[in-house]
Parts: structure tokens; sequence; C-alpha cells
């Protein structure tokens, strides 16, 4: 027989309630905080050539062709102990550029993107640039003459040190 002298504690203070209750709760939490967190959070954005028609994306390779046509490629030596870039453009480039726009892009997060502009040495066609700070990791580097319309690309990978590397308008 139970004892009637016994009092029952009120139903907030049964352990086996909050053994229960516990990741419930922790759930929803959870769930808020990633809700949250995804809501105000960018994405960053795509820096090729991408439009959206109806409910597909395209990707607009017209800058690549040209540069194709012309045989427009370069070559990338990256310093990141100094800082310096060297590049050698090669193709039917007719025309001498005074300068060119180089573009290391961090493969998902936009705040790590460096513009750098390559400035030309005497009439040839060797451009060098200074990165404005070290870079870590792979990144993808964009080569466009601006009001040309052309562009080339190529996937470069650490080590960054006297590494040279190729930029196509294949983009390997």
């Amino acid at each position: 027989m139970s004892n009637s002298n016994e009092a029952i504690a009120p139903w907030y203070k049964q352990p086996w309630l909050w053994f229960i209750l516990s990741p419930l709760i922790a759930v929803f939490i959870y769930g808020t905080s990633y809700l949250t967190l995804s809501i105000v959070t960018h994405d960053g954005v795509v820096k090729e050539d991408h439009y959206k028609v109806a409910r597909g994306y395209y990707k607009d390779s017209t800058r690549f062709e040209q540069a194709k046509q012309q045989g427009i490629s370069a070559s990338l030596m990256v310093d990141n102990l100094t800082g310096d870039l060297v590049l050698k453009l090669s193709g039917e480039t007719e025309k001498k550029y005074d300068t060119l726009a180089l573009e290391l892009i961090h493969p998902t997060h936009q705040k790590y993107d460096k513009s750098i502009t390559l400035q030309s040495i005497a009439d040839t066609p060797v451009y060098r640039g200074n990165l404005p700070g070290p870079i870590k990791g792979k990144r993808y580097a964009m080569l466009s003459a601006g009001e040309d319309g052309w562009q080339i690309q190529a996937e470069i990978t650490p080590p960054y040190d006297q590494t040279q590397y190729t930029l196509d308008a294949e983009g390997n």
C-alpha cells in the first residue's frame, strides 16, 4: 500500500518528463538557430556569365569563344611571399593592352575575392601586378581585357611560391 503522507511533486519537477522533453527542446532550438542563420547569411555572387530563362540557368560563353578564336592564352607566375604577379600573354592579339584585369575568385566566399590590375611592361606582352595580401587555398583566376570582351581562366591551387599557371579559354 502506498503511504498517503508522501507529497507528489508538481509536474515540472518530475525527472522523467525532462528526460523525454530535452531532445525535443534541443531540436527546436537548433532548428530555429539554423533557420535564422540560413535566412540571414548571403550566398555570394557567381562570377561567370550566367543568366536565368524561365526555370533554367544558362551560361553565356561568348567571351571564352572570342578568346578561343583569337588563340589567347597566358602564363601566370604567382609569388605569394613577395606578392608579385607576372603574366605573359600569348596569341593572335594585334592590340597591345596597357592594363589587364585579373580576378582571383574564392570558390565559396565572395569576401575573399581579389581584383588586380596588371600593368604592361614597355610594350611587351608581359604584365606585372601585386597581390593585396597573401592568398590561401584554391582560387579561380579570370583574366580579361575589359572593352574587347575576351576572357580566359584557370583553376589555381597552392603552393603559391614561384608557381606558374596556364590560363586559357578552356579554363583548365
